[in-house]
């Protein structure tokens, strides 16, 4: 945490008047702002049950605090005053103006105040004075610091190395307070700390994150096999994974960014997004824009504190599904609600400007409404179309799927089928084995090549319902975005032969 004290420490020196930490972790902000603040200046705490202490314990009225703050009792010497869910007293207009025309007396007198509240809310006429910085989530040496003081306070043994980098991994993501929380639940599990120990903090993350954070730890069993087709996507995702090698960073690469997968539903684009996470062996997260969006907090903190938990468990494989749903309305043409603009604003920076590993997935089905912003080139590394899969992918598919049944493809005439199936998507190529199955089983016995042939015959396929959109959605992707499928697998294979 020392990058926060020294950056609050800095702002001191230099001359900020007005400060705003967001942080729900009140106790944790103050005696980091206290760390940064502290030394030869003083340190006021002020609240409205206990008034600016030690300076004025009588002034609870929030303007008597800032007059306080610049009376005779708070001497000459540099004083910080840090002010409890002060943003709840700036929605008064009075208080408001009132800090404004004290702010001029701050600079000489070598004032300073320090808003500390779980939620970001200024008046239009401070904003512009003041410099707001998040308390990020608490770092590997701070979690250290929590087990161990949980350790020795139950007089447990301490871990071995293997278990506590476990469960310290494990608990990345969590507030100090819910670390706390989780490491003591694991304790009173298994006092050796042992997997029982890492299952329970994992489960605390999983329930935490998803209720607080709007992000769910997926379970991760796909493999770049189990997706049939793709394959000019998934040779493109294979060398990408080699970024997140120990020498790659001395080779000069830096650890990719991302990738979106835009194109026809039901054509495995989220089978994709999990696939990835399983190649690049890491963790993945799915980011759940509307629960994020419809914060009790507003929609731009539920995002910031979203986005800074990825970044705490980084690496890890973040998945937005269905992203031009979340930012339906930040385009003029979708209406231009100011809310939705802003927040599109606030995740492309992010994409744009995060340096931790965090490899953003995203996927979207309808590409008219996907904001040009998230488009651009350095938000993602690629941006690939997936279309309805050709002949070759339409065998693999069933043959995946009844291999995952427990069937052995070479039993079946698998070409015949998949000619049969054009204009299939993945999901509707599913469904005939599914069906067949189901058709097998009633009548009594194994599954046959007939029964795939009359599920594929009475199923209707999306495309012949919406053919017009899927070929405007073609016709869009041509120098757009890359395709997906064998056709631009081989044309990799040419360029890395030389052919």
């Amino acid at each position: 945490m020392s990058r926060f004290v020294e950056e609050l420490a800095e702002l001191r020196r230099t001359g900020a008047r007005l400060l705003y930490v967001v942080s729900e972790e009140e106790e944790r902000a103050i005696a980091l702002c206290r760390a940064a603040l502290g030394g030869e200046a003083g340190v006021a705490v002020w609240s409205r049950r206990r008034g600016l202490d030690p300076v004025d314990r009588a002034a609870k009225d929030p303007r008597a605090a800032l007059d306080a703050l610049l009376g005779p009792g708070a001497g000459e010497k540099p004083l910080a005053a840090l002010l409890l869910d002060f943003h709840h007293e700036l929605e008064d207009r009075a208080v408001a103006r009132h800090l404004r025309d004290l702010l001029p007396e701050f600079y000489p007198r070598r004032r300073c105040a320090v808003v500390i509240a779980p939620t970001l809310r200024l008046p239009e006429g401070l904003a512009a004075e003041t410099t707001v910085l998040r308390l990020p989530l608490p770092d590997r040496d701070e979690l250290a610091g929590a087990l161990g003081a949980l350790v020795t306070a139950r007089g447990a043994s301490a871990a071995a190395a293997p278990a506590l980098h476990a469960l310290l991994g494990a608990a990345a993501g969590l507030t100090y307070t819910q670390a706390q929380r989780a490491f003591s639940r694991a304790l009173h599990v298994d006092p050796t700390l042992g997997e029982r120990a890492v299952a329970i903090v994992t489960g605390e993350k999983q329930r935490l994150l998803a209720a607080d954070r709007g992000l769910e730890l997926i379970e991760v069993t796909e493999r770049p096999e189990d997706l049939g087709g793709l394959d000019g996507f998934k040779a493109w995702i294979g060398e990408r994974a080699l970024a997140f090698a120990h020498d790659a960073r001395g080779f000069g690469l830096q650890a990719p960014r991302g990738v979106m997968l835009l194109g026809v539903q039901g054509c495995g684009k989220s089978l994709a997004a999990k696939a990835v996470a399983g190649l690049l062996r890491i963790p993945l997260v799915r980011l759940d824009l509307p629960s994020v969006l419809g914060s009790r907090d507003g929609a731009e903190e539920g995002l910031a504190r979203a986005l800074a938990s990825a970044e705490a468990i980084a690496p890890v494989a973040l998945w937005v599904d269905e992203i031009e749903k979340g930012f339906a309305g930040s385009t003029p043409g979708q209406g231009a609600d100011p809310r939705a603009a802003r927040v599109l604003g606030a995740f492309s920076t992010w994409l744009q400007e995060r340096r931790s590993p965090v490899f953003v997935v995203a996927t979207a089905n309808d590409v008219t409404r996907l904001p040009p912003e998230l488009l651009r080139r350095g938000r993602f590394d690629e941006l690939f179309f997936v279309d309805l899969p050709d002949l070759e992918a339409r065998r693999a598919i069933l043959a995946l799927h009844l291999q995952k049944r427990g069937r052995k493809p070479e039993s079946f005439d698998l070409a015949a089928i998949a000619a049969g199936c054009d204009g299939y998507s993945g999901a509707e190529l599913e469904q005939v084995v599914v069906g067949a199955l189901h058709r097998a089983y009633a009548l009594g016995r194994e599954v046959e090549t007939q029964d795939l042939r009359r599920l594929a015959q009475d199923l209707v396929p999306l495309y012949r319902t919406y053919e017009e959109q899927i070929k405007a959605l073609r016709e869009w992707s041509r120098g757009r975005a890359r395709g997906a499928g064998r056709e631009a697998a081989v044309v990799d294979l040419f360029r890395r032969t030389g052919a």
